[in-house]
C-alpha cells in the first residue's frame, strides 16, 4: 500500500460512509475491499469519496472492480462522489483512473514495473 493512501470509514445505520485520500494503488484496493467486505452487508447504500485522492492507478482501479462481487455492491446502491459529482457503480474507479488529476503531471506510462 502506498504510504499516501489513508482511507476513514463509518456507519450509519445499513449505510456505509467511505472517505479515501491520497495514492490509490493495488494495496490500497485490497484495503478498501476488505473493508467493504466486512462492513458493509448489501441492505443499504455504500458511499465512497474519492475527492481527496491524488492518483488513481490503473491495476487499483481494475482490482477494486473485480475484488468485490457484484451481487453485494449494486450499481444504483453505490456512490461515487468526485471532483465532478456523484457517480453509481464501482466500475467509476476506471474512469478516474483515465482522468488526469489537477496539480499532477500527465502520466505517461501505467505499468507498475517500470518507473513513470
Amino acid at each position: 500500500m502506498s504510504k499516501a493512501f489513508s482511507m476513514k470509514s463509518h456507519t450509519l445505520d445499513n449505510d456505509l460512509f467511505i472517505n479515501l485520500s491520497g495514492v490509490f494503488d493495488g494495496s490500497s484496493a485490497w484495503q478498501l475491499a476488505n473493508t467493504i467486505l466486512t462492513r458493509f452487508h448489501g441492505l443499504g447504500k455504500l458511499f465512497i469519496d474519492t475527492r481527496d485522492l491524488s492518483t488513481v492507478v490503473p491495476f487499483g482501479a481494475d482490482m477494486i472492480v473485480n475484488l468485490v462481487p457484484k451481487s453485494l455492491v449494486r450499481e444504483k446502491n453505490v456512490l461515487i462522489r468526485d471532483r465532478n459529482g456523484t457517480h453509481s457503480g464501482l466500475n467509476h474507479f476506471q474512469t478516474l483512473s483515465e482522468k488526469f488529476i489537477p496539480g499532477e503531471p500527465p502520466r505517461t506510462c501505467f505499468s507498475a514495473v517500470s518507473i513513470c
